[in-house]
Order: C-alpha cells, then structure tokens, then sequence
C-alpha cells in the first residue's frame, strides 16, 4: 500500500508541474507578451486604420464606406508623394555619395562599396523579418489610414 501513495504522490506532482508550466506559457503570451493578430501593427504615432476608427467612433455603415472612398480618393496623391519623396531622397545621396568618393582613396573606396552591399543585404532581410514576426502582408509604403 505505501508504494501505492507513493505513486499517487508522484503522479500529483507530476501534474501540478505539468500545469503550473502550461499555466506560465498561457500567462506569458497572454499578459506579458501578447501577440497582435491584426492586419498591420500601429505604432503610437500612426494614425488608425478604417476597421480602428469605425470602432472607436461608432461609425455607420454609410459613413464607413464614405471614408472608405475618401482614402481611396486620395490613394494616388500619397502614391506620387512616396514616389517624389524616393526620388529625391535617391537623388540626395548619390550627391552625397559621390561627394564622399571624391575624398577617399581608391582602397577606401573598395571598403566604402563593401559596407554599403553589406548593408543594403542587411536592409532587405529586415522588412522580410518584421513583416513576419508582426504578421504583415501589406506594403509599409501604404496610405496610413488604407485598409483594403
């Protein structure tokens, strides 16, 4: 009988353990780590999206595909901004870049072409990683208010 209570005991342990660890993982990704499961994560200082809006202001369903159609409207305005805005910045450090040539010899050059390919792998791995890990599947460069 006593190996019996030891069993019992053993097996008690075992599955306040078991429980306490299915508790802790539940806890962590509920409270302290939560994930977001909606199309795009916002940072504070973007402004919210028609599906956070219509929410918060208790839109109609009128008034909703109004403003649906209002960002719509002005999709191509923001296009052509992101466009020019590129362009410039493009433009800009060529200049810069060029400038820089300019005073370096012609090894530092060779480094100088080796950190920036080194960098611009580094920079089109990340987006790949953020759009996983926020589970993204929109553009960054999209109209901030746009949920299509």
């Amino acid at each position: 009988m006593n190996n019996r209570y030891r069993l019992w005991i053993v097996l008690s342990l075992l599955v306040a353990f078991a429980a306490g660890v299915l508790g802790g993982i539940f806890a962590e990704r509920l409270f302290i780590h939560p994930r977001h499961h909606t199309r795009a994560v916002r940072g504070p200082s973007h402004p919210p999206d028609l599906e956070e809006m219509a929410r918060n202001l208790g839109l109609s369903p009128d008034q909703k595909e109004r403003i649906r159609q209002i960002f719509e409207s002005n999709d191509g305005k923001f296009r052509e901004l992101y466009i020019e805005m590129h362009n410039r910045l493009s433009a800009l450090r060529t200049e810069i870049k060029n400038q820089i040539d300019a005073v370096l010899t012609p090894e530092q050059k060779q480094k100088m072409e080796a950190i920036i390919a080194e960098h611009e792998e580094r920079r089109k791995k990340e987006p790949e990683r953020t759009d996983k890990d926020a589970g993204r599947g929109g553009s960054p460069d999209k109209p901030e208010g746009e949920n299509r």
